[in-house]
């Protein structure tokens, strides 16, 4: 049985049909997002609240949310980082970004959700008291924040007309402050 679904994959005529449904379906699928009025020339952002402030963060950063069952702190960690929890057997750092960017807020549930982000080389969570939904907003619909010298800014889009700040995924998963590389007793400290 298994040789002859192989033998049905190789021949030649098999694997064009294939190819030219799988063309035909993403044309589809690609023209119907475009075509569909209002949404074209935006992006689709997961809002969230972290205090009494709402944030947004690009979703193509966003690997998951979800509200973990534990959060175990972690000893000799920076204050915004909260611990580690666990994702079918896989441990991802928890991060508080109102610690992390000094912001008066502070997360207000006893129990907070996570946006897990992730890219190819870096994963973390970030500690939200809700999560929102994901939104399409259109670059226009986003104002640059004032200047600033705190690290705020530097991770921020801008901000939307019902103040909603938008955060760039790609940054925080820059951020090398995120990643805990620290060896207890071995003369190596700090973070990497």
């Amino acid at each position: 049985m298994e040789t002859d679904t192989l033998d049905y994959f190789k021949r030649e005529s098999d694997r064009e049909l294939l190819r030219k449904r799988a063309e035909k379906l993403a044309l589809t699928i690609s023209d119907d997002r475009h075509g569909q009025e209002g949404d074209y020339g935006k992006r689709e952002f997961v809002f969230f609240r972290m205090g009494p402030h709402t944030y947004g963060l690009e979703a193509a950063s966003v690997k998951e949310v979800m509200i973990p069952e534990d959060i175990v702190s972690v000893p000799c960690t920076p204050d915004f980082h909260l611990g580690v929890m666990s994702v079918r057997g896989h441990l991802w750092g928890v991060i508080d970004l109102c610690v992390f960017f000094g912001l008066e807020d502070k997360l207000e549930s006893d129990n907070p959700g996570v946006i897990l982000l992730a890219d190819d080389y870096t994963e973390f969570c970030i500690a939200v008291d809700e999560i929102i939904g994901v939104i399409a907003v259109s670059e226009a619909e986003v104002k640059p924040l004032p200047e600033g010298e705190n690290r705020f800014t530097s991770f921020s889009l801008g901000v939307t007309s019902d103040r909603s700040t938008i955060l760039k995924g790609a940054a925080l998963l820059l951020e090398e402050a995120f990643v805990v590389n620290e060896f207890v007793g071995s003369g190596q400290h700090g973070l990497s």
